[in-house]
């Protein structure tokens, strides 16, 4: 089956006008996709529009498109906006831009999933460079979420993920009626806590007292 491409869906003209950006967890403080779960789309969009120190990332007119990997050990993106350059502030190490959302694409952002192997440094790349390796793993049927329950032999989340996904009713009626046995680690220094839960509410009421 022919692979379908970025570009096959989006049908950007004048490429050498339009950028990516992909959007990286960095450290511990700066976290995107988890950004998008929680609806923090303005900080999103100042990522995507910031200037690093010596360098701008855009130019007045170009378009810009703003991809957030999904997880740090896997190849897919999700579209979470695509946009346009109004005004350059001409300022360095911080949001350089005035910009303006493309309504034409709306109706991707946040459903649109594509696989791209990242095999440079520099994470502004000109489309031309790189979108025919940009290629399309599925379109959602609704806004990207990640919060259904995946069994759980498969449960392995952060910390600021698990206090969000302890609210959704799938979860909820799992670890409610589910006793066990689990793993925590500690990130800062690779530390492990082996704890159990057989209360009243089994593992949700557990992990709900951290």
């Amino acid at each position: 089956m022919e692979s379908i491409k970025l570009n096959d869906i989006l049908k950007l003209d004048n490429l050498n006008n339009v950028k990516i950006r992909f959007n990286l967890m960095f450290a511990q403080n700066w976290n995107p996709i988890e950004l998008f779960k929680t609806g923090d789309l303005s900080t999103m969009l100042e990522g995507q529009y910031w200037n690093y120190n010596k360098n701008k990332s855009y130019k007045n007119g170009q378009i810009t498109v703003g991809l957030v990997k999904i997880k740090p050990t896997e190849d897919f993106w999700l579209l979470f906006h695509i946009g346009q350059i109004t005004k350059d502030l001409n300022k360095l190490n911080g949001v350089g831009y005035e910009y303006q959302d493309l309504p034409e694409y709306k109706k991707y952002v946040g459903r649109l999933i594509i696989k791209f192997k990242n095999k440079a440094q520099t994470m502004i790349r000109n489309a031309e460079s790189v979108i025919d390796d940009c290629f399309v793993s599925q379109i959602l049927p609704d806004t990207f979420d990640n919060d259904l329950f995946p069994g759980y032999e498969k449960v392995n989340i952060t910390w600021n993920e698990l206090q969000r996904v302890l609210e959704k009713d799938n979860w909820k009626t799992a670890l409610q009626n589910q006793k066990g046995v689990y793993l925590l680690t500690d990130i800062s220094n690779g530390k492990m806590y082996v704890g159990s839960a057989y209360g009243e509410n089994m593992i949700l009421g557990r992990w709900r007292a951290y």
